[in-house]
């Protein structure tokens, strides 16, 4: 396995026929398996991953080489499978996942997974996306808090439409897989990509907040809003409160929490928090791990808490800030 760290984006790469190992690759970037075995008695495995890592998103150029079975139980991501070659047959809580041709699968959190039948041929590019930021990206875009995961159909027409956009969007990134001096290199690229990918599958497929996307005047935020908004990007470091950014804003401090409810789906503070944990990631990112630790980097951005910032952060980045201050 080879590891290459880039300033915004990360790759991971695989190639191998050891049963346990692929397991193991495979329940560590993804889900942890339940059982994972090839079919057939002449079934060699050649499996090749070669992964994309975007923050909370994961992209994964993923094949076997021979037919395989496996499943997970509990998955706490979403899943999209978008096909490039053969055929998946797949199960998950009483629905059919079939990803083949024209048709993506796709697997919602909290039902257990079971892949009947992975094509010798079968190959994916498999998307997880952590299911904070997916319902986060929500939120924010719609104001609307279900208190659960979204209900997902199981399969995506990558035909026509918004969902072969979103298909040629995931293509084209994962065609930068091999380029160490392209785009990705850059946090900007990287979050921008974030975004347009979340909320792309949050159009493209159907749930049940679908149409407060499609009538929202979601490019649309009142002055306060903005004006709370620049004043924590110009120095999130600020021990900003909520009464100091209202003044600020010119409004209440219960108007600014409406108004930020309503177009950006959290409050003042909890988009503080939020622009903080981005800095921090970053830091993490560019740090010696012999030289800093994961409790300074939280202190810096005015996390006093390192149990909470370390959940907050496995949310949003799929990982444990650990393990991204080891990889810089």
């Amino acid at each position: 396995m080879t590891t290459t760290s880039l300033t915004g984006a990360e790759r991971l790469s695989m190639r191998s026929a050891d049963v346990d190992e692929i397991r193991s690759f495979g329940g560590r970037h993804y889900y942890p398996r339940k059982f994972f075995h090839p079919l057939g008695r002449h079934g060699r495995l050649d499996a090749r991953f070669d992964l994309l890592r975007l923050g909370p998103l994961t992209i994964g150029d993923c094949r076997y080489g021979a037919e395989v079975t496996l499943g997970y139980e509990n998955p706490d991501a979403y899943q999209v499978g978008v096909p490039l070659a053969g055929r998946l047959e797949a199960r998950q809580g009483g629905r059919a996942v079939v990803g083949a041709g024209g048709h993506a699968s796709l697997f919602g959190v909290g039902e257990e997974v079971v892949i009947d039948r992975w094509g010798a041929d079968c190959r994916q590019l498999g998307v997880k996306i952590a299911r904070g930021a997916l319902e986060r990206q929500l939120r924010t875009l719609t104001g609307a808090d279900r208190g659960g995961p979204i209900r997902l159909p199981a399969q995506l027409d990558i035909t026509a439409g918004l969902g072969r956009s979103w298909a040629a969007m995931i293509r084209l990134v994962a065609a930068e897989f091999g380029n160490d001096t392209g785009l990705l290199r850059e946090p900007l690229i990287v979050q921008q990509l974030q975004d347009s990918l979340t909320i792309g599958l949050l159009l493209a497929v159907d749930h049940a907040d679908h149409d407060l996307l499609t009538r929202q005047p979601l490019a649309f935020r009142p002055q306060p809003v903005r004006r709370a908004v620049d004043a924590i990007q110009a120095d999130p470091r600020r021990p900003f409160t909520l009464a100091e950014l209202a003044a600020l804003s010119g409004v209440t401090g219960r108007t600014l929490q409406a108004c930020f409810r309503r177009y950006l789906g959290c409050t003042p503070m909890g988009y503080l928090r939020d622009v903080r944990l981005a800095c921090a990631h970053e830091e993490l990112r560019a740090s010696d791990p012999g030289l800093t630790t994961v409790a300074d980097v939280a202190r810096r951005w005015g996390f006093a808490h390192l149990g909470r910032f370390a959940t907050s952060y496995r949310t949003r980045y799929g990982t444990h800030p650990h393990r991204t201050l080891r990889s810089a």
